[in-house]
């Protein structure tokens, strides 16, 4: 019950005392005029009546109806003797004088009276202040004199001796005083009213609409119903529940969990907040009820009632939320579900699910399912991100399933939680700087994903070098080349790999020299901002390079081709040079994109030859040091186990698609937890569990990412690719830089 309310309740009892002591009053009144006296003047006659209103109907009525404090006490005590001591007078010029048993009378009246208060202010002198008393036996006399004072016991002892020495004679007074006392002393208007005001608050509801009545807590918010009639009480079923020790409270009814003598349903109790004033039941039942709509504002489980998918469960912690589920039928991995921490709604994605059983009343076993969502946090959409919320929510306090939306590509979006509009953006330079990895099985759309983050990068202005041994990207992305250009790039770096030159030094033998020079001044012509070029795409193996292994003999020397891992560590070493040259930066710079992975970076225990461990090496050799330069990669593989580690771990932004095999699922649970790695074996294709320092979220999150046509209509839209500077004329630099006059228009372009 709220402050108002109860406020209200006691302002209507003292209200109800008053008029009680008026009644009282009238009555005393009545026997005095009819039965004892016509006359009201002060004498032997009036002195019950006299003591009964001081008594009665102002102390035990109007000043302490409750309790009497021990000055009270002395108070009472005081009156009464006075009354006693104008008796003493009366008593002695009575015709016939006094008897024995008068004074024995009077003698008690006046010691009861007198001690009561002598004791009551001697207490009252000896009491330490506040409630610092704790002497017992001092106490212990308190609580003997607070109950001798109490008004009715003291004032009924004067009243008695009154009568005795007053009244005896006549039969008809004695009946009519005594009688009137203790009708008075027995309350009955105030009993009358507490029946009207009972019967007012009564509620309207029929006995029918009581479905149970209230068995057990389960404390907090659970209450156990054991249903009295055989109705069908279905999840979400509002009940009111009358609680005979406390305010009502709203119910929905959750399941049925057993039986004993009777359903037993489990009701997920809300309270009503301060301010409202909840309807009335009969105590100890749950009712079926029609909240009004105010009612049904002011408790939110109300309102949201079709969208009540389970409750908090034990387990709970900081990162991850363990639900009871109590609506499964929409529930689904990566489907979003909300909970109340204080006054923030936060979100979790479901992630997990398993079964569990409990024993509930009288052996009853209750079995249902629990499923684990991990914390995403509240939607800032002023930001288009998710901040998060420290803390976790209460004990079986209730959760609610996100609504499915139609989600639309947005333009600055890598996809979005699936079945909702809340959309996760990707970073470009923080993805490049720090390195992004997407890893997944074949045909479950991470090539597609790639494409998207390259246009991204190329519209950020950040130059990419895509090395691809799928030939995929010069397809997907000829907007963005010139193809007469690029190939007569590809075709110088061809004529350079030829023929194979044998030097007495082994290093300088073989044409991988002259290749590793042309990939060097095509690079550095590549990163020149007056290029106007951003992408650049090459597969490695269609080069062929050769090495020297072996000292001149007869003018021969033992000859080996380089394997694409190896002209991947020449493209690494000198992307990684040409950034030097150009000075640190914190923004990304140059992307090396490495499509297929375990194949031009494979872990050692995976190479083709032995040349390929020192080749690796040398690649990720060149991405460790190139972030403080403004290089990074974007590394592609569906085999997680044959790619190098020393490159993988320096991947700080992750997205993982469907994946089997154990390595992998090891390797990711340090990245993105074990409980989203355990999902990825039964991801959807085209979704994934995103990650890192490139996400706009600070938790890792399943996402369902952009569909390669709808992307295309709405990011080219807002992202058109720019236009291509003219093809180098006779005399122009090999590398196709473009003429001065063009250059300011080119790096215009390329920057915006």
């Amino acid at each position: 019950m709220s402050k108002g309310s109860q406020t209200s309740a006691g302002e209507a009892q003292r209200r109800s005392r008053l008029w009680a002591a008026l009644g009282y009053v009238v009555a005393l009144l009545a026997v005095q005029y009819f039965v004892i006296d016509h006359s009201f003047k002060v004498d032997d006659n009036d002195i019950w009546l006299f003591s009964g209103l001081a008594s009665l109907v102002f102390a035990s009525r109007v000043l302490n109806p409750h309790y009497t404090p021990t000055d009270d006490a002395a108070v009472n005590a005081f009156f009464s003797l006075a009354t006693m001591l104008v008796t003493v007078p009366l008593l002695t010029s009575a015709n016939p004088p006094p008897t024995t048993t008068d004074q024995i009378v009077v003698s008690i009246a006046l010691a009861w009276t007198a001690i009561v208060f002598a004791v009551g202010v001697a207490i009252l002198l000896m009491r330490r202040p506040g409630n610092e008393e704790t002497r017992t036996w001092l106490l212990a006399i308190e609580r003997i004199v607070r109950g001798l004072g109490n008004a009715t016991v003291i004032y009924t002892v004067v009243i008695v001796a009154v009568v005795w020495l007053f009244h005896r004679q006549s039969p008809n007074q004695v009946f009519a005083i005594l009688g009137a006392w203790l009708v008075i002393s027995l309350r009955p208007i105030e009993h009358l009213f507490d029946l009207i005001r009972w019967v007012g608050n009564r509620p309207t509801l029929p006995p029918r609409d009581i479905v149970g009545h209230l068995c057990a807590y389960q404390s907090p918010g659970i209450v156990l119903l054991r249903q009295t009639d055989n109705r069908p009480l279905s999840c979400g079923t509002v009940l009111l529940l009358s609680d005979e020790y406390g305010p009502s409270t709203a119910g929905v009814v959750l399941n049925e969990v057993g039986r004993d003598e009777g359903n037993l349903v489990r009701v997920l109790s809300q309270p009503f907040p301060e301010g409202h004033v909840a309807p009335v039941g009969k105590p100890g039942t749950a009712q079926v009820v029609a909240f009004t709509e105010e009612q049904r504002a002011a408790v939110p489980i109300l309102s949201q009632i079709t969208s009540l998918c389970g409750i908090v469960d034990t387990d709970t912690d900081l990162l991850t939320l363990q639900m009871e589920v109590i609506d499964g039928q929409e529930l689904a991995e990566g489907r979003l579900v909300e909970a109340s921490i204080g006054t923030a709604t936060v979100l979790y994605q479901i992630i997990q699910g398993v079964t569990r059983d409990e024993i509930v009343q009288q052996k009853n076993k209750y079995g249902y399912v629990r499923a684990a969502a991990r914390k995403i946090g509240t939607w800032d959409a002023d930001a288009g991100r998710f901040r998060p919320v420290a803390w976790l929510p209460p004990i079986n306090s209730p959760v609610f399933l996100r609504q499915k939306e139609d989600a639309p590509v947005e333009p600055e979006a890598v996809g979005h939680f699936p079945d909702t509009t809340y959309h996760m953006a990707y970073s470009p330079s923080d993805g490049v700087t720090h390195n992004t990895a997407i890893l997944g099985i074949l045909g479950v759309g991470k090539s597609f994903l790639a494409l998207e983050l390259v246009e991204r990068m190329l519209a950020a202005g950040i130059k990419v070098l895509c090395l691809d041994l799928t030939n995929q990207y010069a397809v997907q992305l000829a907007a963005f080349l010139d193809a007469d250009h690029e190939k007569k790039l590809d075709e110088q770096l061809r004529a350079a790999g030829e023929g194979r030159q044998v030097k007495p030094d082994v290093e300088a033998g073989g044409s991988r020299p002259a290749f590793r020079a042309k990939v060097r001044e095509q690079l550095k012509a590549f990163l020149d901002p007056a290029s106007g070029r951003n992408l650049r795409i090459l597969n490695p193996s269609q080069f062929e390079v050769s090495r020297q292994d072996s000292k001149p003999y007869a003018g021969n020397a033992a000859m080996a081709t380089l394997t694409a891992a190896e002209i991947t560590a020449i493209f690494s070493e000198e992307a990684l040079t040409a950034c030097q040259e150009m000075g640190m930066t914190d923004d990304a710079r140059l992307c090396l994109v490495y499509e297929e992975a375990h194949t031009l970076v494979p872990e050692w225990n995976s190479v083709a030859a032995d040349g390929d461990k020192q080749a690796t090496a040398a690649s990720a050799r060149a991405i460790l040091q190139g972030r403080k330069y403004g290089l990074g990669c974007l590394l592609i593989t569906q085999r997680t186990a044959n790619v190098t580690k020393s490159i993988l771990n320096q991947c700080n932004t992750v997205f993982a698609l469907r994946s089997f095999d154990e390595t992998s699922r090891e390797f990711l649970s340090n990245y993105i937890g074990r409980d989203y790695a355990q999902v990825l074996p039964t991801l959807p294709q085209r979704h994934a569990v995103f990650f890192g320092k490139a996400s706009s979220s600070s938790n890792p999150v399943m996402i369902r990412v952009n569909d390669r046509e709808a992307f295309l209509d709405a990011f080219r839209a807002a992202h058109p690719p720019p236009p291509l500077p003219r093809a180098a004329a006779p005399g122009e630099a090999a590398a196709g830089v473009q003429g001065a006059a063009d250059a300011p228009e080119a790096q215009g372009r390329t920057r915006a």
